[in-house]
């Protein structure tokens, strides 16, 4: 399936939080919502979620197949990596 991603707003001072992404499958439907967080273990990738009535998040959507949560976080990450590259070309 077709992957492609886009960063939507990056973050430098929100903590962990380093930006919001919107990911496009198969040029079809699109994933809005998605952060990129600074964890212990790195950047990471993380799916849009909800408080549901308890207080506790929940996904509200996310990749049943290892490969296509593979797919979503290489695209993520790529995306990422290449805004981060642009925002040091725009600081110079």
């Amino acid at each position: 399936m077709k992957v492609t991603a886009k960063i939507t707003k990056n973050f430098t001072d929100a903590g962990k939080l380093k930006a919001f992404a919107t990911v496009c499958l198969a040029d079809a439907f699109l994933v809005t919502g998605i952060r990129v967080v600074e964890c212990e273990k790195g950047i990471t990738v993380f799916m849009p979620s909800m408080k549901d009535k308890e207080d506790e998040y929940r996904d509200v959507c996310f990749p049943i197949k290892p490969e296509l949560r593979s797919q979503i976080n290489t695209a993520v990450l790529n995306a990422y990596d290449a805004s981060q590259k642009e925002n040091e070309t725009d600081e110079e």
